[in-house]
C-alpha cells in the first residue's frame, strides 16, 4: 500500500510537468497523510517507518525521491512542511532542522515552512507573520531558499520578513480574495 501511495505522488508530479507547470509543492504538513508520518503526536507506528525523527523521514523522503525523479530539473521543486506542532511532544526544533537538511538532501529547491495543525489540539496563535519565526529557524540553520505564510495582510509585514532575513518568499492567501487590488 505504501509503494501505491508513494506512486501516486510521482503520477501526479508527472501529469504536472506534461501538463507544463513551472513549479510543484509537496505538501507534508498541517497533518495531511506526509505529515502524519513526520509527527511523533501522530505517527505511532512500530515498523521501519515510525519511532525517530529518521525513521519517521523515511517514507516522505521515499515520495519526495520518488516525485523528484519525475519532475524535471530545471523547474522548482517545492516541499511544505510543518516544522513544529505547536503541542507538547510534538515535532522539536531538532526535529525541525534534520527534517529541512534531509528534505534538501533529496532535492528540495525550495522549503515552505509552517507549523501546527497537526491535531485538532494544536491552537496557533495566528499572530502577523507567526510561521516567520519557524522559516528564520529553518533559513538560518539549516540553510538554503525558504517560503514562509501566515497572517502576512500588509506589504509592510511582508516586507519586515523578507527585509530582516526570515525568509526568501512569502504566500500571500486571505488578502488577495479580500482586497483584489492589493498588488496594485
Amino acid at each position: 500500500r505504501m509503494a501505491a501511495i508513494r506512486d501516486d505522488f510521482a503520477a501526479a508530479a508527472t501529469r504536472a510537468a506534461e501538463l507544463g507547470f513551472d513549479a510543484l509543492e509537496m505538501v507534508a504538513s498541517h497533518g495531511y497523510l506526509l505529515a502524519s508520518l513526520l509527527s511523533p503526536l501522530t505517527n505511532d507506528r512500530n515498523d521501519e517507518y515510525g519511532g525517530d525523527v529518521t525513521a519517521r523521514l523515511r517514507f516522505p523522503l521515499e515520495v519526495l525521491d520518488a516525485v523528484r525523479a519525475v519532475w524535471p530539473t530545471d523547474r522548482l521543486l517545492s516541499v511544505c512542511y510543518s516544522a513544529s506542532d505547536l503541542e507538547p511532544a510534538g515535532l522539536s526544533r531538532a526535529d525541525a532542522l534534520e527534517i529541512a537538511r534531509q528534505l534538501r538532501a533529496h532535492g528540495a529547491d525550495l522549503l515552505h515552512v509552517v507549523s501546527g495543525q497537526t491535531t485538532p489540539r494544536s491552537r496557533p496563535e495566528f499572530s502577523t507573520g507567526f510561521n516567520a519565526a519557524w522559516s528564520d529557524l529553518v533559513r538560518n540553520e539549516a540553510r538554503g531558499p525558504v517560503m514562509t505564510s501566515g497572517n502576512l495582510p500588509a506589504v509592510d509585514d511582508i516586507n519586515h520578513v523578507l527585509l530582516s532575513g526570515r525568509s526568501d518568499v512569502c504566500v500571500l492567501g486571505k488578502p488577495l480574495p479580500a482586497s483584489p487590488a492589493w498588488l496594485a
